[in-house]
């Protein structure tokens, strides 16, 4: 009903119950005035609506942390800056993403396609990813908008050591950002299509793992986390 009036029927389908065991529940939040009944169809009422405004958020950090409430609770979540920690119900039902032990220094090879359809790419790395910066090349040569923002060392080694690939960056107009601040996450990564966050442990270690999320919500708060870091970045071109 958060989107609008429901039928019984529809409210049966999306609880997969059945309507004996809906009507007396629809009936008490009739009678709680937290519901209203029109003809065949039911309404949240003025109530109604701000409870459920309050649940929303709840209801999204649950899945937040549901399986996964052991990687944030063991990782430095410092790197999520306060504004974006009260929104973290943003991201939603979240996958913990473990690597495959004999690809684990590779791109996989399931987000490389999604990266290679996107129009919009933003990541950050604290870390080297030899891989990583062609790819951002590519998508950038594919027509898409891309910010790479890169922990000053890394920026560094990547100018020096790799100019083909550091040419390569500048030539297909790829936005290159310094970070020089020290608290910092693993990584992130933002598409069209999924959010990656990758963060250290408590102790600073590093840890192949990371946070995913496919909803739009997570995307949006993705890029919100972006835009916070690229405004503590210096912009090199």
């Amino acid at each position: 009903m958060a989107n609008g009036p429901k039928s019984a029927d529809e409210i049966k389908d999306g609880l997969h119950g059945d309507v004996f065991s809906i009507m007396p529940q629809l009936k008490k939040l009739k009678d709680m005035d937290v519901i209203i009944q029109k003809r065949d169809t039911y309404e949240l009422s003025d109530i109604g609506k701000i409870i459920v405004e309050k649940m929303l958020p709840l209801t999204g950090l649950l899945q937040v942390f549901e399986g996964n409430n052991n990687y944030w609770s063991k990782h430095d979540r410092r790197p999520i800056p306060e504004h974006l920690m009260k929104k973290i119900h943003m991201l939603g039902k979240c996958k913990l993403d473990e690597p495959d032990l004999d690809h684990l220094f590779e791109f996989p090879k399931d987000l490389k396609k999604m990266l290679g359809r996107s129009e919009k790419l933003r990541s950050f790395y604290s870390f080297f990813c030899p891989e990583c910066p062609s790819i951002q090349a590519t998508c950038a040569k594919n027509g898409a908008k891309v910010d790479l923002i890169l922990d000053e060392k890394v920026y560094v080694r990547l100018k020096n050591d790799f100019k083909d690939t550091y040419n390569l960056l500048l030539e297909n107009n790829v936005s290159l950002y310094i970070y020089r601040g020290k608290i910092k996450p693993s990584s992130f990564i933002i598409s069209n299509e999924f959010m990656m966050l990758k963060l250290f442990g408590k102790e600073g270690e590093f840890d192949h793992r990371n946070i995913m999320s496919f909803n739009s919500s997570a995307i949006e708060w993705g890029n919100e986390l972006a835009d916070y870091y690229i405004g503590l970045s210096e912009k090199v071109n």
